[in-house]
């Protein structure tokens, strides 16, 4: 059986499609007539979600009249009757869930190529912004997400033997697999269409058929390619290659490491997405007696054994070929990544799960919308993963759609709303990611400073965490960079005196 396609942006983990959990791929919603979709999902073209007449698991009514599900008679209401998202993603899947959320009535179809049980990556970090955004957009949504989520406040620095922890940062993190079952129990409870293994219609067929169709589609975004003229994108393909991998292990920070090899610098961005279960200790010595374990007062979340973290290699491309990497396949690739950092994962293996080495590709686009079609998260832009913020982003544009098209009836006024939203946060990050994406290119050059040093410029690299910004998330660890460069107390570091040698 073929494996899932890596072109897609969706992300469609195991699970149930109904808030109940009643077997891979059950349908929830409205069965109310023939030719519904059934309740296993086995094939191309399944569907999930209300099915509300004959004939709703085939493909889209392209003839006349196929846009009648807008009513236009007296008290119609406002907005788009008809939506298509393109891309199973959880930017995708969330636009889905809001758009429905806030007009029952209104028919929401999520096309995505891959299977449910197919996923990419592995965890995702989510700021304290973004779930204010969720929390108020869809309390469901973030109580659901609150009880599987990772927290922690710290990122380690590890360079040459030496551990250098900073603290006060404040993460939050689930894996991506998890994030998706909840989005797609959602998105079923609300009585959205999800339709897996099944490629979308073409671009304009879905702009002709529907009110509004959200890209959701990927860095590779089809959407976006068909109308290239009108989104005018620019995509930049940079320096460093770089894979996603997982390990059986909970780092208790946000860790950076970096290894200086025969064949140059390789760097380790690794953080937690779900912790070892707090029952292990005592089911293990309740084996050991005999006894029944009492029942765990602990809340409910994402625990193993040994808790996960998501691990990403990176390395300049020039390195990447001088250690051989491009020869290796995939499972080749997770040993060797494994043997580098053997001291950071404990002797552990690494994961690996359709991954591939590839070089980060920035995307912009003049414009975000054409007609009744929109772009979101990554179709739209990105921003490189060492800051965190692609899942973040995509969120985010959700969020603010769906917002801009209850607020204005009007569609086009809508899209103009959520570029005009949008667009200067989304320029913002992503010139913070091109800072710390080029720090990271540039690593060779930074690693003969003291550990401390070299730990500040890090976590200072993208410029949103300033001097003053650190001190007060860590006045310690900062006082300590202070004390090393020589600062007086109370003087900021730039009016501190420099001597000239002699």
């Amino acid at each position: 059986m073929p494996g899932p396609d890596p072109r897609s942006d969706a992300d469609t983990g195991p699970g149930t499609c109904s808030g109940a959990d009643t077997g891979p791929g059950t349908c929830s919603g409205a069965d109310t007539g023939p030719g519904t979709c059934s309740g296993a999902d086995t094939g191309p073209g399944t569907c999930s979600g209300a099915d509300t007449g004959p004939g709703t698991c085939s493909d889209v009514d392209t003839g006349p009249g196929a846009r009648s599900g807008a009513d236009t008679g007296p008290g119609a209401r406002s907005g788009p009757a008809r939506v298509a998202v393109v891309g199973g993603g959880p930017g995708g899947l969330y636009a889905a869930a809001l758009l429905k959320r806030q007009d029952p009535a209104r028919e929401v179809t999520v096309w995505e190529r891959n299977a449910p049980s197919d996923t990419f990556g592995f965890g995702v970090v989510l700021s304290d912004e973004t779930l204010g955004g969720i929390r108020d957009a869809d309390p469901v949504v973030y109580e659901a997400l609150s009880r599987e989520l990772v927290r922690w406040d710290d990122i380690d620095v590890v360079h040459r033997g030496h551990r250098t922890t900073s603290t006060g940062h404040g993460f939050a993190a689930l894996g991506r697999r998890r994030l998706l079952e909840l989005l797609h129990a959602r998105c079923a409870e609300l009585g959205v269409r999800l339709r897996f293994r099944t490629e979308a219609p073409p671009p304009a067929v879905l702009a002709a058929t529907h009110d509004l169709v959200v890209a959701a589609d990927g860095v590779h975004s089809r959407t976006r390619e068909a109308h290239a003229a009108h989104f005018r994108p620019r995509i930049t393909t940079h320096r460093c290659r770089y894979i996603w991998l997982a390990v059986d292990l909970a780092f208790e920070a946000f860790r950076f490491e970096i290894a200086e090899t025969e064949h140059g610098v390789m760097q380790l961005h690794a953080y937690p997405f779900s912790r070892p279960s707090p029952d292990l200790p005592q089911a293990l010595d309740s084996a050991r007696t005999g006894e029944t374990p009492s029942p765990s007062t602990r809340p409910p979340g994402p625990q193993n054994q040994s808790g996960s973290s998501t691990v990403i290699v990176e390395m300049r491309e020039e390195v990447w070929r001088a250690a051989g990497f491009h020869e290796l396949d995939e499972a080749e690739s997770a040993a060797r990544c494994a043997k580098v950092f053997a001291e950071a994962l404990g002797g552990r293996e690494l994961r690996s799960n359709h991954s591939a080495w590839t070089a980060f590709r920035t995307v912009t686009n003049a414009r975000w919308s054409y007609g009744n079609t929109v772009l979101i998260g990554d179709a739209a832009h990105t921003a490189h993963f060492s800051i965190g913020s692609g899942t973040k982003l995509a969120v985010e544009d959700a969020v603010a759609l769906a917002a801009a098209v209850g607020a204005h009836p009007a569609l086009d006024e809508a899209l103009t709303a959520y570029e005009t939203e949008r667009r200067p946060v989304v320029e913002s990050t992503q010139r913070a990611a091109d800072a710390s994406l080029r720090w990271f290119e540039e690593l060779a050059g930074h690693v003969d400073r003291p550990p401390r040093r070299f730990a500040f410029d890090l976590l200072t690299r993208s410029r949103r965490v300033t001097h003053a910004n650190l001190r007060l998330r860590d006045p310690a660890f900062t006082a300590a960079v202070e004390e090393d460069f020589g600062c007086p107390p109370g003087t900021p570091p730039m009016f501190t005196p420099s001597g000239c040698a002699d």
